[in-house]
C-alpha cells in the first residue's frame, strides 16, 4: 500500500523519505484513464487551416449555430483582406493560431519550391514563427499558442543537413498540429509539439464514425483538420452537410468535450503535471543535439497538497515545504551536469533550500532572491553526476520545518559540464 505522503514530510524525515514515496512503482502509461472535464470520455477538436474566405461565410456561421468553437490556423497577410470578420470570429470565441507567413512546405511541390523547407535553417524557421505571431497579435490582439505544420511538415533542409523543427514549436506554442494522420491523439502520452491531426476534408459523416468510437473506446483526442467550408466540394473542402452532421453529433452525445485545440492542449498539459490527478509514469526527456537536457515545468509532475501548474506562466506555483516535483530523464551518457534553475520568489520568501536528487546522487540549492514573483531568474545553482540511462530527478524542499511559498519554478536545465 502506498504510504501516505503527509508521513513523509514530517520535521526531522530526510531526503531519503522523500525519495522512497516518490520512486514507489507508478502506473504503467496507458492503463490509466485521463480525466477529461466534467466526467467527458473523450475530446474533438475542429480546425481549419489557411484563413479560407468560406470559413466566414459558411463555416463559422454554422458552428456558431451549433455553439460550437474551432481553431483556425491563419496567414496574417490573409487575415488582413477581411480583418473585421476574423476579429468578429475572434471575440465569438474561436481560436486564431500561427500557420506561418508564406505557408512553407517541401519544394517537390512546384507551387513551394520559392519557399521550400529544404533551404531553411532553424533560423530562419524560428524568425518564421515569430514574425507571423507577431503580425496576427497586431492584427487580431491575440497571441498564437497553437501552431499548424503547414503540409504536416516539420523539416528543414535536407539529408544529413535536414533538422526537424518540432523544438522550435515547443518552445514558443503549447501545440503543433500535423496533418494526415491516422490515429487520434493520447493525452497521456502524445507529444503535444507534434499533434495527431486527422483530415476531414472531402468526407461523409459515415466514414468518421469509426474513428470516433475508437477514441471514445479508448480515452483520445480526435483532432479533425479541413480547409475550405462549403456547399460543393472543391478538393480542400469540409463538405458543410458533414460539419452539420458532425455538429448535430457532438450536441446529441454528451460524453464528448468539444474545445479548440488551444484549450484542450492547455488542459492536457496542466493535468498532466498534476499528481494527485495522475499516476502514470512520466515519459522520458531526451538531451538536445548539445547534449542538454530541458527539464521544462510542463513535462515534470508536482506531488503534494498545494503545488499546481499554472499555465499562463509555465511554472509550477503554490509551491510549499510539503511538495516536490519530479521529471523522468533519458541521459545519453554518464557525466557531470551543471543545473541551471528558471525560477522566482519574493525577497521575504528568499533564502529556502531544496535538494536535487538523481538517484543516490543530491545538490542542495538554496533559493536565491529574483526581485518578486513576476521576475523570473535563471542562473546555474551547482553541478550533480548523472549515470547513462532512464532516471528520476526530484526537486524536494530541503528544511520541511520552514513555511510558506518555496518558489515558482519554470525549467530546470541539465547542462554537460565539458
Amino acid at each position: 500500500m502506498r504510504r501516505s505522503y503527509l508521513q513523509t514530510i514530517a520535521p526531522g524525515a530526510g531526503w531519503v523519505m522523500f525519495l522512497v514515496t516518490i520512486l514507489e512503482p507508478c502506473v504503467v502509461t496507458g492503463q490509466e484513464t485521463f480525466p477529461w472535464p466534467e466526467g467527458k470520455k473523450f475530446a474533438i477538436s475542429l480546425s481549419f487551416d489557411d484563413s479560407r474566405s468560406t470559413n466566414l461565410t459558411y463555416g463559422i456561421p454554422l458552428l456558431d449555430s451549433h455553439d460550437i468553437r474551432a481553431t483556425f490556423y491563419v496567414h496574417p497577410q490573409v487575415v488582413n483582406e477581411k480583418l473585421a470578420e476574423w476579429k468578429a470570429a475572434v471575440a465569438r470565441g474561436h481560436e486564431i493560431g500561427n500557420h506561418t507567413r508564406v505557408h512553407p512546405c517541401s519544394g517537390n511541390f512546384l507551387w513551394s519550391r520559392h519557399k521550400s523547407l529544404e533551404e531553411y535553417t532553424l533560423a530562419d524557421m524560428e524568425e518564421e514563427l515569430a514574425a507571423c505571431n507577431r503580425e496576427i497579435e497586431n492584427l487580431l490582439g491575440v497571441s498564437p499558442q497553437s501552431f499548424a505544420y503547414p503540409c504536416g511538415q516539420t523539416f528543414v533542409g535536407r539529408g544529413t543537413g535536414k533538422k526537424s523543427y518540432v523544438p522550435l514549436v515547443a518552445s514558443r506554442f503549447t501545440s503543433g498540429r500535423g496533418w494526415l494522420d491516422e490515429a487520434p491523439a493520447d493525452p497521456l502520452y502524445g507529444d503535444l509539439a507534434e499533434l495527431s491531426g486527422m483530415k476531414m476534408d472531402d468526407m461523409d459523416f459515415d466514414e468518421l464514425m469509426p474513428m470516433i468510437r475508437y477514441a471514445r473506446e479508448n480515452n483520445l483526442w480526435l483532432v479533425l483538420v479541413g480547409h475550405d467550408t462549403q456547399p460543393q466540394p472543391t478538393g480542400q473542402t469540409t463538405r458543410l452537410t458533414f460539419l452539420k452532421d458532425l455538429c448535430e453529433y457532438i450536441q446529441a452525445n454528451g460524453d464528448i468535450w468539444v474545445a479548440p485545440v488551444g484549450e484542450v492542449a492547455s488542459y492536457i498539459e496542466t493535468t498532466r503535471t498534476n499528481g494527485r490527478l495522475l499516476k502514470h509514469e512520466l515519459p522520458s526527456i531526451q538531451a538536445d543535439l548539445e547534449g542538454t537536457i530541458h527539464l521544462k515545468a510542463s513535462s515534470g509532475r508536482g506531488l503534494g497538497p498545494k503545488i499546481e501548474y499554472m499555465p499562463d506562466w509555465k511554472a509550477f506555483g503554490w509551491w510549499t515545504n510539503q511538495d516536490t516535483v519530479s521529471w523522468r530523464i533519458n541521459a545519453p551518457e554518464a557525466r557531470t551536469y551543471q543545473i541551471e534553475m528558471d525560477w522566482s520568489v519574493s525577497d521575504q520568501e528568499a533564502g529556502k533550500t531544496v535538494r536535487v536528487l538523481v538517484d543516490g546522487e543530491a545538490q542542495t540549492v538554496t533559493i536565491g532572491k529574483t526581485g518578486g514573483w513576476e521576475t523570473f531568474k535563471r542562473e546555474v545553482v551547482g553541478t550533480i553526476r548523472i549515470n547513462s540511462g532512464k532516471h528520476t530527478l526530484t526537486i524536494v524542499p530541503a528544511d520541511p520545518g520552514r513555511e510558506g511559498p518555496l518558489m515558482d519554478l519554470r525549467q530546470v536545465r541539465l547542462i554537460p559540464v565539458l
